[in-house]
This record gives C-alpha cells, structure tokens and sequence, in this order.
C-alpha cells in the first residue's frame, strides 16, 4: 500500500510539473504572440500623400508603414506624431520618389523617434528630433538651388536631439543641428561635453554630399552637437556658427574619417568652425583648395550684433579678462561648459576652458592645420596652444562605437522579450 501511494504521489507531482510547464509554454507563446501581434506592416495604398497620411495615421508605434514604388509629388508635409515611434519605408532611392513642390518640409517626425528609409525626396527636407531616430538610404536632391536635407530641430529645452543620418546622399542639400529651438540654448550649455559618446548628439556617418551651389554639408547652432564620420564631401564643406545675436554657438563637434574633394568649384576652406569645441582627425583633402586648412572664427569678434553686442570688453556676455579685448568670448572656439545654469537672475556663467585639438588630418603629404581666420581684433581670442592644438591628440579621447549602434539593431516597437520567466511551483 505504502508502495502505491508513493507512486501515486510520484505521478500526481509529474503531473503538476507537467501543468506547470504547460502554463509556461502557454504563457511564453502568449507573450510571443503578443509581442509579434503589436508590430505589424501597414501599407499605403500609394506613394500620394494622402494615401502615407492614412496610412500613418492607421500604424501604431512599433509598425513599419510601407510606401510602394512609384512618383509623386507632395503639396504638404507628412506628419508623424510624438506617440507613434514608427518605421516610414519606401522601396529605395530609385523606386520611391517623392518631389516636393514648392520646396519645403516633406516629413515631420515630432519627437516620436521614428526611423525614415528608402526614398529620394526632390526638394524636400525632413524635421526630426527625440530619441533614437534614425534617416538612412534616402537620397535629397535639389537640382540647381540649395535646400535643408534633414533637420535635427529640438524642441525639449533641455534635450538635444539625438539620432543617427547614415547611408544617405545628399545633393545641394544638408543636415541642420539645432540643439534647442529657443534662442536661449543656456541648458544645453550648462550640461556636461561627454565627448566620444552617444549622448545627445546628431551623427552623420557614411552619406556623401555633393554641392553645385553655396551650401555647406552640416551646420549647426543653438547649442547643437554632431559627430560627422566616414563621409565623402564633394565640393562643399562644414561648418559651426557662433553667436551672432542672442542665441548660443554651436556646442560641439567631432570631425573625423571624412574624405573633402574640390572637383568643380573654387572652394575656400573644407571645414569652418565658429563656435564650441572639438576634435578633427584622420581627415583627407584632395583637389584645389584657397586654404587646406580648418579655418576658426568669431563673428563678435569683428561685428556688433543684437543684444549680445561685441566682443571687445564691453558685453556682459563675455568673460572680459584683463587686457584680453573681451577674451574670452561668449561661446567662442575653445569654450565648453557653463559654470551654472544661465537664468534671468544668474546670467552670463563663467565658461570652462576646453581647447579644440586636430590631428593626422592630411593633404597630400602635407598636413592640414587649424588656423585662425577673421578680423584683427580676433587673433587676441583665438591663440594657439590655449584655445586650440594642432597635431596634438586630445588626451583621454576615445571616439563613439562605429558604425553607431542604431546600425546595429533598432527596434521601433521598444517591446523587449521577458527575461527570467518564473512559474511557481515548479521547482523541486
């Protein structure tokens, strides 16, 4: 007897487990089931922009909303909202052509995140800004005139954008970094530079510019950040803006594995830096070039300009050492993080001194240096060896994951599988 209930209590706990792992099985198909249903591939009906309006509009984020081959031309903007992280998908370059007229905005991601890919937009930019989106394999194409590619235009005080533009072309066209939509920019400003790291930056990696016209590859401001990598910039250039009234400079920019060519047009410099600070390295010139140099500048150095007037000692915006002419100037190459946050009641911070450094940047055998371009009284703001390095790599340095992590794996939906399952009652 003792025997038969021993095996009788042997086959009702068997068959407990059994349940048990029933239940998980159940439950981790379940979870699969319902992590697979919540993505799902919505398709336009056209490539017209009502049909990817409807079509957007049906998606949820974590969907991927396809545009089908064809070419049509778009009178008004496409709009993703800020609740929908998506992916907007064409056919390929060659396949999905969407012509914007008049020349305008195209798409507008909000601050939803969303990736858009495999189109060529004729005259039309995009607007993105939030978290992880990502432009890549799309084509911007503006025949004879200069015109935004896509535009990092951030729209959260105190968060720069951050994204990813890569695989894409651009001709006479663009990206824009603007940090902070506001004029102000100061909390960008007060936040630490983290060079060599994914935080709140704009990168640019692996696209190819080509300019007919006066544009330059990538621009930036208001507190904007970028990293521009492995690219091939034909006839056209990039540049960092300083303060030129009462907003910020560009905050900060890493330049490197970059391929500059002057084919066709008399170009002055390859890159123009103006505000912030930076790295330029393992950049390659070739062509004809005025100066084969990194040519850095401040605007109020030379001009008075609204509210933040010049910097020759008189403006409250500026540092104003002793017998430095205004030096240092608000935001001017070399600056870096502000002391405190700049408010009504605490303006004009101190700024730390963070110099800018390039090397092993090369044309021909010669190599390609930082020099200071721009009026007389700026040669006492921007000096060697204190506000920039040459031929000296920034100590402590190391440069972000390549290629960017987005490359790697992205995943609109953010909907992770479970880990450590656990069903109670199942352990011996």
């Amino acid at each position: 007897m003792k025997q038969q209930a021993g095996e009788a209590k042997r086959e009702e706990s068997a068959m407990s487990k059994h349940k048990a792992l029933s239940v998980l099985a159940t439950v981790t198909i379940g979870l699969a089931i319902s992590v697979g249903a919540d993505a799902a591939t919505i398709r336009a009906a056209s490539c017209s922009q009502a049909a990817v309006q409807t079509a957007i509009d049906r998606a949820s984020s974590g969907d991927t909303v396809r545009i089908p081959a064809g070419t049509c031309s778009w009178a008004s903007v496409v709009s993703i909202p800020s609740s929908k992280k998506i992916v907007l998908q064409g056919e390929g370059l060659s396949a999905t052509i969407i012509t914007v007229s008049p020349a305008g905005e195209v798409v507008n991601t909000a601050q939803s995140g969303s990736r858009i890919t495999g189109f060529t937009f004729n005259n039309g930019y995009i607007i993105v800004d939030g978290d992880g989106w990502r432009v890549d394999h799309c084509n911007f194409y503006n025949a004879s005139t200069f015109n935004e590619g896509v535009i990092a235009f951030g729209q959260r005080e105190a968060r720069h954008p951050t994204g990813l533009v890569d695989h894409c072309s651009f001709f006479n066209s663009r990206v824009s970094v603007v940090g902070w939509a506001g004029l102000s920019a100061h909390a960008l400003w007060a936040q630490p530079l983290n060079l060599g790291t994914g935080n709140a930056v704009v990168y640019v990696e692996d696209c190819s510019f080509v300019g007919t016209v006066h544009s330059n590859a990538i621009d930036a401001n208001y507190g904007g950040r970028y990293v521009f990598r492995y690219n091939t910039v034909t006839d056209t250039y990039v540049e960092a803006h300083s303060v030129q009234g009462d907003n910020r400079a560009a905050r900060m920019w890493e330049i490197y594995n970059n391929k500059f060519i002057q084919v066709n047009r008399g170009m002055w410099v390859p890159m123009f830096l103006r505000g912030g600070t930076g790295v330029v390295y393992d950049n390659t010139l070739s062509g004809t070039w005025t100066a084969s140099g990194i040519a850095l500048d401040n605007v109020r150095s030379c001009e008075n300009r609204d509210i933040s007037g010049k910097c020759d000692g008189s403006s409250p915006w500026d540092g104003n050492q002793a017998g430095g002419k205004g030096y240092p100037c608000r935001d001017q190459i070399g600056r870096s993080t502000d002391n405190y946050l700049w408010t009504a009641a605490t303006p004009y911070p101190p700024q730390v001194l963070d110099a800018a450094y390039a090397w092993n940047n090369k044309f021909g055998v010669n190599d390609v240096l930082f020099f200071q371009h721009s009026c007389d009284e700026s040669v006492a703001h921007i000096q060697p060896s204190r506000d920039y390095f040459n031929n000296i790599r920034r100590p402590g340095y190391t440069p972000y994951t390549y290629p960017h992590p987005l490359i790697q794996g992205w995943t609109p939906s953010g909907i992770s599988p479970p880990l450590n399952l656990h069903v109670v009652g199942l352990e011996q």
